[in-house]
């Protein structure tokens, strides 16, 4: 069980872009899946953790539909349903400073879209056997690499790039192939620091975090 040393934040402000058929007429985080709405996962998994409290990110135009499709889910937690203003994209680092304020701990992020029998407390132990600033999860791709469909991906390769240093598995780079063009350029100062490395493609963010509350702070100070 988790003890009160961590906040959850559950991001659920995606808009579904590469699944535009589907999301035409419902949000993507109420999408069915099995008789539960998509965001029912993550939830159920931080209360089987033993959270009872959760901040959610939406679109603020999804808040009272979100707010009320929970309400008859049965979960036993209170659930503070954060709206994104306006009609913005975000991602995780502008989410967070939209709530800074409500962050007083250390915290533990997952993404509407994560469904999944793997318990994070693994990863929740790496965080504070290393004392990390960050902890990802990540797990191996199934599948051949795949061109998504939708505008936000561009008709680019839906793959990530993960660095590790192999001495001490510490996690150093990470980006999305489709932020290169044909060659991959890795920072001098990495390349000095970490001398050896392990470059992966086929491995894929759950974007499931564990961050440092002095992070999130970091994000606010230093847009």
């Amino acid at each position: 069980m988790i003890p009160p040393e961590f906040q959850a934040v559950v991001l659920a402000g995606g808009k579904g872009s590469r699944m535009t058929e589907l999301t035409g007429c419902k949000f993507k985080c109420l999408l069915p899946i099995c008789n539960h709405p998509m965001i029912w996962y993550p939830l159920h998994m931080l209360e089987k953790l033993g959270f009872k409290d959760v901040i959610i990110l939406v679109q603020e135009l999804a808040r009272a539909e979100v707010q009320s499709v929970l309400n008859r889910c049965a979960l036993h937690l209170h659930l503070d349903i954060v709206g994104i203003p306006g009609n913005e994209d975000w991602g995780t680092g502008d989410s967070l400073r939209h709530i800074h304020d409500k962050i007083k701990r250390d915290i533990l992020i997952v993404s509407c879209d994560l469904i999944t029998n793997m318990s994070p407390l693994k990863a929740i132990n790496i965080f504070r056997k290393y004392n990390a600033s960050l902890v990802g999860m990540f797990f191996p791709s199934t599948s051949e690499v795949f061109s998504a469909p939708g505008l936000k991906t561009k008709n680019k390769p839906e793959q990530d790039l993960v660095g590790i240093d192999p001495a001490t598995s510490r996690l150093v780079f990470l980006a999305s192939a489709s932020d290169f063009e044909e060659e991959v350029q890795l920072p001098r100062a990495l390349l000095r620091k970490h001398q050896r490395l392990s470059l992966y493609s086929r491995l894929v963010d759950s974007h499931l975090y564990i961050l440092r509350k002095w992070v999130v702070d970091f994000l606010a100070y230093e847009k």
